[in-house]
């Protein structure tokens, strides 16, 4: 019976009409919970609530941007006493208007983003005590009354995000007990004003993001005291001060992206346990030794700065809580990143992509046992060493896209087929060389992570050009071609391949040095040998009779032992006797 009712409902859910009075070019249907219009098409002129079941508990309407809807809102809700949600988006409303959703005694979500509402007044919202989720953003409000929601006593979050806002009224926010989230990013707002902000005490999350603000009063902090979540992202901030968040003693989640910052100061976030710091696209060049200090985060993003060192002793006492770290395109060199993983033993994921690197060292993540996720992408990796991905025995996910890879090592495909949690290996963006001696390990693969699913990025052949773009999943064992020295292994890795570098540098020096000594030597025997024929010559006198009858000396052959004349020589000596 059960089963049946199941089946029923997804029937409904999929009919994109019913029995029940539906406008034209809307859908109309019903689900286990709540009876929806639906009209998304755009072209709309008016409402079309004339033509829709009054029991209608939401209504949505959208229109794609080449068909764009003009609406114009007023009392036309009258009748539809049981409507929970409303969303008119993207649909030219310049304004809302006075009591438009009464009664709405039952409207829980009202959604008027995207449109071109100009201004706001106290009465636009008049019978919406029960209303909780107020969205207003991307919209032209370029100024707010004192008060304007007061009527809005149960909202519990509020959105005027992305309009021209330029600064805030007293009492903005005035009457609004159960506020918890309030986004008022995206506004021009430059500064706020402590005493604006007095009547959101309850607040937990608050959206500052890219507000044109370079500071904010400490006072502001002191008067949210339940807030939990501060966006401050793409602002112009520069510096924050030690203890700057000492007031938010329940932060969890603080983002300071895409601001002006240079350096991070000790005990800037002093006493806080933070799910997540977002310091990512600043202009870090510097982490003072204690910045951490007495400091607790689970998530920390430090990718897009200028880091070109980074001592691991700066995230000692992030040890114990630290579970995900981004360091991406950061210029910090493969002994600083071996350093730091080597301390963070805790990590679950790690992100080092767009570093420029070439290698790690196989002992590089020889601590990091528990890590599960691994992007490794954009980076300059021409083969990755199995060593290095032996110890993560929980790996889940690992992208080595847009590297360098030409082909993969049999034992690190056979490494990865043995890592039974691994769902998920990005090898798009590479330049592999589709020859037979080099592609076939990856091709014969048997693995469900070779597999390229439908809409997903596929690796693609580089090389040979008759190959090039070729979906590596699609090749066939014919379509290679063979290589023109067939490689028994493949090249070594990087590690290795330093190893033979330093082995032939040595030989050389050897044989360098072999040369030198038998030169040495060589011309020390030579030196030998002149002398002796000095001493020889020095002893051995010529007849005086000889020399007396002016007869010249003639040497044939000298040698070390003996001197001996020439024949013509011997004669006249023997002529004289």
């Amino acid at each position: 019976m059960d089963r049946k009712y199941i089946f029923l409902a997804i029937l409904s859910l999929l009919n994109a009409s019913d029995s029940r009075k539906c406008p034209d070019d809307c859908r109309c249907y019903e689900n286990l919970e709540r009876k929806y219009t639906v009209c998304e098409l755009g072209g709309l002129k008016q409402i079309p609530t004339t033509d829709m079941e009054s029991d209608t508990q939401v209504l949505i309407i959208s229109a794609p941007r080449d068909k764009p809807n003009y609406l114009n809102i007023g009392r036309i809700f009258l009748k539809f006493s049981d409507i929970r949600e409303i969303r008119i988006v993207h649909s030219n409303l310049p304004a809302i208007g006075d009591s438009s959703f009464w009664p709405g005694d039952k409207l829980l979500l009202l959604d008027l983003s995207h449109n071109n509402i100009t201004i706001l007044r106290d009465t636009d919202f008049n019978g919406l005590e029960n209303l909780q989720v107020l969205n207003l953003s991307y919209n032209h409000i370029s100024g707010i009354p004192s008060a304007p929601f007061r009527l809005l006593k149960s909202l519990k979050t509020l959105s005027l995000g992305n309009n021209r806002l330029r600064g805030l009224v007293p009492r903005s926010f005035y009457l609004l007990p159960e506020l918890e989230v309030l986004d008022l990013g995206g506004n021009p707002l430059k500064d706020i004003d402590p005493e604006y902000m007095k009547d959101v005490k309850p607040l937990r999350k608050l959206v500052l993001a890219g507000c044109q603000l370079t500071r904010l009063h400490s006072l502001i902090y002191q008067q949210l005291p339940n807030l939990e979540e501060l966006d401050l992202r793409n602002n112009k901030f520069k510096f924050f001060s030690p203890e700057e968040f000492r007031y938010l003693k329940r932060l969890r989640v603080l983002r300071l992206d895409g601001n002006s910052l240079t350096v991070i100061v000790d005990k800037t976030f002093d006493g806080h346990n933070l799910d997540h710091l977002g310091l990512s696209g600043n202009r870090i060049h510097r982490i003072t030794p204690c910045t951490f200090c007495n400091t607790s985060i689970k998530e920390l993003d430090l990718s897009n700065n200028s880091l070109i060192s980074l001592n691991a002793d700066v995230l000692a006492p992030l040890v114990p809580s630290l579970s995900s770290l981004n360091i991406s395109h950061n210029p910090l060199n493969p002994r600083v990143i071996a350093a730091v993983l080597k301390l963070l033993y805790r990590l679950e994921k790690l992100n080092i992509a767009g570093m420029g690197l070439t290698q790690l060292s196989d002992d590089t993540l020889s601590k990091n046992r528990n890590l599960r996720h691994l992007n490794a992408s954009e980076n300059k990796f021409s083969n990755v060493s199995y060593k290095l991905l032996a110890p993560l025995k929980a790996l889940q996910l690992l992208d080595l896209s847009k590297n360098n890879l030409k082909w993969l090592y049999p034992k690190l495909l056979e490494q990865l087929s043995n890592a039974t949690d691994l769902s998920v290996l990005h090898l798009e963006n590479n330049p592999w060389l589709c020859q037979e001696c080099h592609i076939v390990p990856l091709l014969t693969w048997n693995s469900t992570l070779n597999r390229c699913e439908f809409g997903q990025e596929c690796p693609r052949c580089a090389q040979p050009p008759s190959l090039a773009d070729r979906i590596l999943q699609t090749l066939q064992m014919e379509d290679l071609q063979p290589c023109a020295v067939s490689l028994t292994q493949p090249i070594v890795l990087p590690a290795t391949s330093n190893i033979g570098v330093v082995i032939a540098v040595t030989i050389i020096i050897i044989l360098l040095l072999i040369v030198v000594i038998a030169v040495v030597l060589y011309r020390q025997q030579g030196a030998v040998y002149y002398t002796h024929e000095e001493e020889r010559n020095h002893d051995y006198s010529f007849d005086p009779c000889f020399n007396r009858n002016g007869g010249d000396k003639r040497l044939a052959f000298i040698n070390m032992d003996r001197i001996e004349e020439a024949p013509e020589d011997r004669q006249i000596r023997s002529n004289i006797r």
